[in-house]
């Protein structure tokens, strides 16, 4: 009976954390369907300048993530996702501000691009804390048999929350006096709310033995998989930095199904749908293959991007590429958490994800160039020859590792 009600305690946990996990992500996503317009249109930067200032936030990501794991390895996971909840809310009152000097001439825009600089600095640290806050705290409730469906519920709401905010997001800008400062706005006050919830749910322990171990070989069991992790990445940052872009160039600006937030939404319908479905699947079936399909699919709705000549094709491309990438980050975790001590197992989430923020970043910066010198609808074909370069390295990764048994400590 307490063994059940431990599991049901558990479920509840994860659920709770997967909820802030949301509420970070709606927060971060506002700005995704709005900011790259900002800064082209209003500001009248270029699309290579644009893709750096949106890839800077991953960068950002990058470079905090060691110190994300150190940190979120000693103070648990509670602590890490309220201190990546507050730099989220910076980042929405350093966009906040900004908007007040964009039209004060040169000196104004020099200005409002320094704070959004500063803001997608903020953004990116925030969301290293919160994602491996999260992912600790989630699996520690979750118990060692249910590693896969914690891990799949708290990416659930990750991109249920960049889904909803791009929706929010477009709808709080579209066509309104003051929009984007308002968007700006509620993106600062919704972290606020996730700060509150935390403190309803236990945290997760804390591990008072740290040891001075060098993450090399930590970085040669989490190298393999993580290429495949930076490759699933490119889809996501070729829809989050340049569909708005897109959508624009195409004429598709009118809602519901020209809006560039409905397109981002339907990338986040895509990953919803097979995390409701598959949440078990890596839990269950312990194989490369599932990780392998998962780009392939991937990679056709990009395609489908790529060629679309109507927004309800586009559309379509957006869903099967949300569906395909969905579910890789949960699969492609499996040999790692089956290898690393559960001591470790908050540097091993930065160190994995940071190859997700080499992919988003690199893959941000890289369709800049390719949207300048090619088109634009090329970067998702770029993208999807980038996914599908991901399926060499999971062939490397030993079949054992995918089926080992995830170690409690």
């Amino acid at each position: 009976m307490s063994g059940r009600n431990h599991a049901s305690s558990g479920v509840a946990a994860t659920a709770g954390i997967a909820g802030i996990t949301l509420l970070g992500m709606t927060a971060m996503g506002i700005a995704l369907p709005i900011l790259p317009q900002r800064l082209n249109g209003d500001a009248g930067y270029s699309l290579t300048f644009v893709g750096w200032i949106i890839g800077l936030e991953s960068i950002a990501t990058l470079l905090s993530r060691p110190w994300c794991g150190h940190l979120t390895d000693r103070r648990g996971g509670q602590f890490a996702v309220v201190a990546g909840l507050v730099a989220m809310m910076f980042c929405g009152l350093a966009y906040t501000v900004s908007d007040f000097f964009l039209d004060a001439g040169v000196a104004g825009r020099r200005a409002a691009t320094g704070l959004i600089v500063s803001g997608r600095i903020f953004m990116g640290i925030g969301e290293g804390l919160v994602i491996s806050g999260t992912g600790l705290w989630a699996v520690d409730r979750a118990g060692p048999e249910r590693v896969g469906r914690a891990v799949s519920w708290v990416g659930l709401g990750l991109f249920a929350g960049l889904a909803l905010g791009s929706v929010f997001g477009a709808w709080l800008d579209h066509g309104q006096p003051g929009g984007f400062r308002l968007a700006c706005v509620v993106s600062m006050l919704i972290p606020l709310v996730g700060i509150g919830v935390s403190f309803f749910i236990r945290p997760g322990s804390v591990t008072h033995h740290h040891d001075a171990a060098p993450i090399g070989p930590l970085l040669a069991v989490i190298l393999l998989p993580g290429l495949g992790l930076f490759a699933n990445a490119c889809g996501f940052a070729a829809i989050t930095s340049f569909l708005a872009l897109d959508y624009e160039a195409h004429g598709w600006g009118v809602l519901p199904l020209g809006s560039a937030g409905t397109g981002i939404a339907g990338f986040g319908v895509g990953h919803v749908a097979a995390r409701v479905l598959f949440s078990d699947l890596s839990d269950r079936v312990r194989s490369r293959w599932p990780a392998v399909m998962c780009l392939v699919v991937e990679a056709l709705g990009l395609c489908v991007i790529w060629l679309a000549p109507t927004p309800v094709m586009a559309l379509a491309g957006t869903v099967v590429t949300g569906f395909g990438f969905s579910m890789g980050y949960p699969l492609l975790n499996l040999p790692v958490l089956a290898t690393v001590p559960a001591a470790r197992r908050g540097m091993a989430f930065a160190l994995f994800d940071a190859f997700f923020d080499s992919g988003a970043g690199i893959a941000a910066l890289c369709s800049g160039t390719v949207a300048r010198y090619f088109s634009l609808p090329g970067v998702f074909l770029v993208a999807a020859l980038a996914a599908l370069a991901g399926i060499v390295p999971l062939l490397m990764v030993p079949a054992a590792r995918w089926r080992r048994e995830t170690p409690e400590a």
